[in-house]
């Protein structure tokens, strides 16, 4: 099997050749789901009076790259657009893009609240998912798999951290099914 890259406008496309729907699909399967990932986890709010109920507040700070464990805290006043920059962080925190809006704040608006980074895999939850990932047959010998990060990872870092889970997983497997003999 072969594989061949190109990168264009924030995608990785790649084009298996020799290769089987099996394989493409474990390899999405495992980009969607197995890659480990840092994000948002336990949201404690002391203060929302702002238009979004705090369980939709929690669920979309989940969704904004966090990279590293620790904890973040927000406390802001309106009026104000509230975005990912305005995070305090403890230090072993990035925010990779400080510019996703999470909240709209009118005048005596406030959000008050701190957060726990957590790592977790896609099989957990969908905010720990690093990428959207499709593929689609060319012809019945190649491939085409279109990777979008939606993560901090690159689109690259997610194929090499993908195939060595694959990889990973395929000696594990080699090495159980060699304990047992042929009959």
């Amino acid at each position: 099997m072969e594989i061949s890259t190109k990168e264009f406008k924030g995608k990785l496309e790649m084009e298996l050749k020799d290769s089987t729907p099996n394989f493409a699909n474990a390899l999405r399967r495992i980009m969607l789901s197995e890659i480990p990932l840092t994000a948002i986890e336990d949201v404690f709010i002391k203060e929302n009076n702002s238009a979004l109920q705090d369980e939709i507040l929690a669920n979309r700070l989940g969704l904004i790259p966090v990279k590293g464990e620790g904890t973040v805290k927000l406390q802001v006043e309106g009026p104000k657009t509230v975005l990912s920059g305005d995070f305090e962080t403890d230090g072993n925190i990035e925010i990779p893009n400080k510019k996703i809006p999470i909240d709209e704040l009118l005048e005596n608006q406030k959000l008050n609240l701190s957060a726990k980074v957590k790592e977790g895999i896609g099989k957990e939850h969908s905010k720990w998912q690093p990428a959207i990932v499709k593929y689609k047959y060319k012809t019945p010998q190649k491939i085409n798999l279109t990777v979008e990060s939606c993560s901090y990872l690159s689109e690259k870092d997610i194929l090499k951290k993908s195939l060595e889970i694959l990889k990973s997983k395929s000696e594990a497997f080699k090495e159980e099914t060699s304990k047992y003999k042929s009959f």
